[in-house]
C-alpha cells in the first residue's frame, strides 16, 4: 500500500478504530472520529478478488471535522465523511475518505465554500448519512432540510445539488430505487414546513418529475420509506420535533409518549393499471400501529390472498422507542426485525417477529425492492454498540444463520 502525500490532519479526534476515554459511546471505539483524509493506493489484498468485481464501493457516517464537547454530542450531527475503496480487475486500486464540504466544513478546513444554487437562508448542514450513485452522479445525503452534496470519481465535494434546478427544498437520507422503472422514491422532510411531509419521485435523467404534500398531525423524523409496486409508505411515528430541544443547541427531536403512531399508504403515480385499487389517487390510507420507532425497513411488497384480498407486508427493524431517555444516539432497547401485515380491505394490521436477535440496516437484493422476497440481511447488535454479526434471515422458513466475528471487526450495512 502506498500512501500519497495530500493528507489533511485536523483536530484531536482518534483514529478510527482506537479506544477513546470518551464517555459517549458514539465517539469511542470504532466510532471515534477520524482525523484526517487520506489516499492510499494500490491496497494489499489479503486472498482474492473476484476479477468481475469493478467499480467504487463507498461509505458515509458522522465523523465531526473538530472536536465536539462528548457531553452533548449527538451522533447525527457529526460531519459527514464518506470513504471508498476502488477495485478493478482483481485488485484495489485505492482508499480514500473525504470529509463533505459545505460553507462551514470549508472554512474549518481553510478552503473557498464549494458552488451552492440555493439561497443563503436555505437549510444547511453536513451531508452526514447516506452516498448512492443515480443518473451519472455521486450524491452525499442527509435528512432534515439540507440538500444533497455532489461528490466527483475521487470523493471531492463538485456542489452543493438542487437535481438542476428540480428539487424543491429537502431531501432524504434514504430514497428508495424503483429497479424496474429506474426512479427514485423519496420522502422528505423539514421542521420549518410544520406537520407536513413531502413526497418525491426522482426520474432516471436524476430530476424531480413529481411531488405530493402529506399532511399530518405532527412534525415526525422520517428516516427512510419503503414502496411497494403501488405504494410508497410514510412512517408517521412518535419522534417529533421539539423547538426546546432545538433552542437548547442538541438534537431537535424526541419521543412524544402520547403521539399515535401510524404508517400510510400513498398510492404512487406509476403504479400497474394505473392509480392503486381501492385508494382515490389523492387519499392516503393510514394503519395505527403499537408505539415503536422504525429507522430502516428490509422492505415491503403488495400481496393478494387467495380469496382476492388486499395487503401490504412490510419489513422492518423495530426500535421500542427513540430519543426519550438517551438523547445522544439510537440506543433505547432491543431493536429487533419485525413483520407488519397491513390489510387493506378491512384497515387492519397484524404484526409478528422475524428474529428479535438485535439488529439494524437490514438489506435485500436491490432489485427486489418493492417486491416479495424471502432473504434478508442485517448487521447483528453485539455487546455495546459493536455490529459483530452478520444475519442471513429467511423470511419463509424463519431460519436464521448468524457469522460473528471477533470484537475487532464491525459489520457495516450488509
Amino acid at each position: 500500500m502506498a500512501l500519497l502525500d495530500d493528507s489533511q490532519v485536523l483536530g484531536n479526534a482518534a483514529p478510527m478504530g482506537a479506544t477513546s476515554s470518551s464517555t459517549n459511546p458514539f465517539l469511542a471505539g470504532n466510532m471515534a472520529p477520524v482525523d484526517v483524509e487520506t489516499t492510499a493506493v494500490d491496497l494489499t489484498i489479503t486472498g482474492t478478488l473476484p476479477a468481475e468485481l469493478c467499480g467504487r464501493y463507498l461509505r458515509n457516517g458522522p465523523n465531526p471535522v473538530t472536536p465536539p464537547n462528548p457531553a452533548t454530542y449527538h451522533w447525527f450531527t457529526g460531519t459527514g465523511m464518506v470513504h471508498g475503496i476502488s477495485l478493478r480487475d482483481g485488485r484495489a486500486e485505492w482508499y480514500r475518505n473525504r470529509w463533505v464540504r459545505n460553507d462551514e466544513v470549508a472554512a474549518t478546513l481553510g478552503e473557498p465554500a464549494p458552488p451552492n444554487p440555493w439561497p443563503a437562508d436555505h437549510m444547511s448542514f453536513s451531508a452526514n448519512t447516506n452516498v448512492i450513485g443515480f443518473a451519472g452522479r455521486i450524491l452525499a445525503l442527509v435528512e432534515g432540510g439540507a440538500p444533497p452534496v455532489e461528490l466527483d470519481d475521487e470523493l471531492a465535494t463538485v456542489t452543493i445539488s438542487d437535481l438542476d434546478g428540480s428539487l424543491p427544498y429537502s431531501f432524504s437520507a434514504h430514497p428508495k430505487l424503483d429497479a424496474a422503472t429506474g426512479e427514485l422514491h423519496v420522502m422528505a422532510y423539514y421542521w420549518g414546513w410544520g406537520n407536513r411531509v413531502q413526497y418525491l419521485v426522482v426520474g432516471t435523467d436524476g430530476r424531480v418529475r413529481a411531488t405530493r404534500d402529506i399532511d399530518l398531525p405532527g412534525s415526525p423524523m422520517i428516516h427512510d420509506t419503503a414502496i411497494t409496486e403501488r405504494y410508497a409508505l410514510v412512517f408517521d411515528l412518535p419522534v417529533l420535533f421539539d423547538m426546546e430541544a432545538a433552542m437548547a443547541g442538541s438534537l431537535p427531536y424526541r419521543w412524544f409518549h402520547d403521539y399515535q403512531p401510524r404508517i400510510g399508504l400513498v398510492p404512487r403515480d406509476d403504479a400497474p393499471n394505473g392509480e392503486a385499487p381501492g385508494i382515490a389517487h389523492d387519499d392516503v390510507q393510514w394503519f395505527n400501529i403499537d408505539p415503536c420507532y422504525i429507522f430502516h425497513p428490509l422492505n415491503a411488497y403488495d400481496e393478494i390472498t387467495p380469496d382476492g384480498g388486499r395487503r401490504v407486508v412490510l419489513d422492518a427493524v423495530r426500535h421500542p422507542k427513540m430519543f426519550d431517555t438517551e438523547r445522544r444516539g439510537p440506543n433505547e432497547g432491543r431493536p429487533r426485525l419485525d413483520r407488519w401485515v397491513l390489510d387493506l380491505d378491512s384497515g387492519s394490521v397484524s404484526t409478528s417477529t422475524l428474529d428479535d436477535h438485535p439488529q439494524e440496516f437490514p438489506r435485500i437484493r436491490e432489485d427486489l425492492v418493492g417486491r416479495r422476497h424471502r432473504y434478508g440481511y442485517t448487521a447483528g447488535l453485539g455487546s455495546g454498540l459493536s455490529q459483530d454479526t452478520l444475519c442471513r434471515i429467511d423470511t419463509t422458513t424463519g431460519t436464521v444463520v448468524r457469522r460473528t466475528d471477533n470484537d475487532r471487526m464491525g459489520y457495516g450495512e450488509p
